[in-house]
């Protein structure tokens, strides 16, 4: 009984298998056209539609990231990346869901024990959440009551549980590091529908209100014992990512999801040299110009380079999880400005394929319009500006103050 209980344990604390994640990834693979079929109606409905929901859930995609501890796949960073950039490639705002999803999911198995009790108390679960603007939290006996509108949040309908930043009645300060995380069940909120937007429109990005809620005291995380500390007492603890820096994750896994879309962009424009011309000129299919053919390369190698960037990070960010590491301040201000560069090549990608395309590519019924609407957006998430990364780099190779605290980048 000790060896079995051993190995059990053992197959816990390890990422799934390379069968398990290859899998997952083909799947991915398999499910491209019905996401994509799919695409046109989750956006007229600002949210996935039902079919593709029921994909989601009936094959794990929305638990592949949950700790195999919890009832989740366990896919390694490395392996969950190769499944975002297949997903995305069919319908990218149903690869942001399952990327809210499973790093909200994930962070939530990082909470105190309290909050991991009753969240997954019936195994494997959704949570998603937003955390800015801040809602308001007062104490009372038994726990606290509740008051915010957070927008923003993607994967509102397919997930059973909110994590929602606020910060205490009294509170006056700045909103980092001020920000405590509470957890409550979304059939205690209220979905606004606010999500109005020019990309992303499939995402469910709606906002979720709160009219006191009361919450018990073991569903709040204080900021001084943040969701997502590592905490090597808690009960719920041992699979490889419980050691990992939230924010590295959650921002480089979400680059994946951006490559793919726009590798999707690619292929388009690739199958379309073979027989549109290029116009006002004799070339013929733009498969004989020289410079088509010159920018064409370029977006592939661009694209190229950050998928080596991309992997090398997540490649990293796995080996802490698997040696029990831990990753340095001066590699976090690195790895936030390496996903700086991603963001940049994949900008740049995007929009040499938009030129490529031609002006046909703005035609709101063309795949690629809404590929481009929808990265154009993502690219814009406050994790991703480029500048901002590069100053804390800069500030942190030099020497200078931070802008930021360690934790937040």
């Amino acid at each position: 009984m000790a060896t079995v209980e051993k190995i059990k344990n053992e197959e816990l604390s390890t990422f799934a298998d390379k069968a398990t994640a290859d899998a997952m990834v083909a799947k991915a693979i398999e499910l491209r056209p019905l996401f994509a079929a799919e695409a046109a109606d989750g956006e007229k409905q600002r949210s996935p539609t039902k079919t593709v929901e029921d994909a989601l859930f009936e094959n794990n995609l929305l638990y592949a990231l949950l700790p195999k501890r919890l009832g989740g796949v366990g896919l390694s960073l490395t392996d969950f990346c190769r499944m975002q950039i297949e997903i995305a490639k069919g319908d990218p705002a149903v690869s942001w869901v399952v990327q809210i999803i499973n790093g909200t999911s994930w962070v939530t198995s990082m909470a105190p024990d309290s909050v991991q009790d009753v969240v997954f108390a019936d195994g494997p679960t959704t949570v998603c959440g937003a955390y800015n603007p801040p809602g308001k939290a007062r104490k009372v006996d038994g726990g606290w009551i509740i008051n915010g509108a957070w927008p923003y949040t993607s994967g509102s309908r397919q997930s059973k549980w909110a994590q929602q930043g606020v910060v205490l009645e009294d509170y006056e300060g700045p909103v980092v590091p001020g920000i405590s995380m509470c957890y409550i069940p979304f059939s205690d909120l209220t979905i606004k529908d606010t999500w109005f937007v020019s990309g992303m429109q499939g995402t469910g990005s709606d906002t979720s209100v709160a009219t006191d809620v009361f919450i018990p005291e073991g569903q709040m995380v204080l900021m001084d014992e943040r969701a997502g500390q590592i905490d090597r007492t808690k009960r719920h603890f041992g699979a490889p990512t419980d050691v990992l820096p939230v924010v590295p994750v959650v921002r480089t896994t979400g680059i994946a999801q951006l490559i793919g879309t726009v590798e999707a962009m690619l292929e388009i424009v690739r199958a379309e040299s073979e027989f549109k011309p290029v116009l006002t000129t004799i070339i013929g299919p733009r498969k004989n110009s020289g410079a088509y053919m010159r920018d064409l390369g370029e977006a592939a190698a661009m694209l190229d380079t950050a998928k080596l960037i991309l992997f090398s990070l997540v490649g990293e960010l796995d080996q802490v999880a698997l040696t029990d590491g831990e990753l340095s301040v001066e590699d976090k201000a690195r790895h936030r400005a390496q996903g700086a560069q991603m963001i940049e090549l994949v900008h740049r990608t995007s929009e040499s394929l938009m030129f490529q395309a031609g002006s046909s590519a703005f035609s709101l019924d063309k795949p690629i319009n809404r590929y481009w609407r929808d990265v154009s957006m993502a690219l814009r998430h406050i994790q991703n500006i480029p500048t901002i990364g590069y100053e804390i780099y800069g500030r942190n190779i030099a020497g200078g103050d931070m802008i930021s605290p360690p934790g937040a980048y």
